[in-house]
């Protein structure tokens, strides 16, 4: 019924010592922006999908004890892919989520900030209700995505790129939820590298002392400072 009860479905079942080889998530938003853009026979009224799946020997097994945890945590609805054909829609899905960001973005002034927060599966539900008042508070669109057994999220904040006010309000939610991953024990990227847009951030992550560890690395392979000059650290 909402994303809350997704990611607690998802740490519980992780804390069974589980090992799918795939465990999703999508929130409504992102539901129905691949609703926009194709036939996946996705219910767009529900809060959140999950999409697990296992490649064990024991992958029936796997199935039905996740179907059971996320019975008791309210799902909406458990149904099982068991043909090769139902199983790579659903994973067409997943897949198709960035195209229908990039579609929704064109149709409202086309500005898309992407995250990629990874948190402690056992904070992840806190993590996304705190986006969801993140949410409310600044008056964005934020789409939820996540690589939910890695604890790995990825929110996407959308703005009007001609719109100074939506500009702002964007920035500060992106920079909001890096701070509340921060906060919960997490880091600024799960997978796909700081760049320059969340440089200052990477200052914040690291204490004094792995800093130190960056610049003497920086110094031994680049001293004369040619590779991507003035961009480390946030400019530190």
């Amino acid at each position: 019924p909402d994303v809350r009860t997704a990611t607690e479905a998802v740490a519980a079942y992780m804390a069974t010592g589980a090992t799918p080889s795939m465990l999703e998530m999508m929130d409504g938003n992102s539901i129905g922006f691949i609703n926009a853009i194709g036939d996946f026979g996705m219910d767009d009224s529900v809060g959140a999908v999950l999409i697990m799946q296992s490649d064990s020997t024991t992958a029936a097994a796997d199935t039905e004890a996740f179907a059971a945890v996320a019975r008791d945590h309210g799902a909406v609805d458990v149904a099982f892919a068991d043909n090769a054909q139902d199983s790579e829609m659903l994973v067409a899905a997943r897949r198709s989520v960035q195209p229908g960001n990039e579609h929704y973005a064109r149709a409202h002034g086309g500005g898309q900030l992407i995250d990629d927060v990874c948190v402690p599966r056992s904070h992840l539900a806190e993590f996304c209700s705190g986006v969801e008042s993140i949410r409310e508070e600044t008056g964005t669109m934020i789409a939820l995505v996540a690589h939910a057994g890695d604890g790995n999220v990825h929110p996407s904040v959308f703005y009007d790129q001609q719109d100074a006010a939506s500009q702002a309000a964007a920035t500060e939610a992106f920079d909001r939820i890096m701070a509340l991953g921060l906060s919960l024990g997490g880091t600024i990227t799960g997978e796909h590298g700081v760049g320059v847009l969340k440089a200052e951030w990477l200052a914040r992550e690291l204490d004094e002392g792995n800093r130190h560890l960056h610049r003497v690395i920086k110094e031994a392979v680049d001293p004369t400072g040619i590779l991507s000059p003035g961009k480390m650290l946030g400019y530190v």
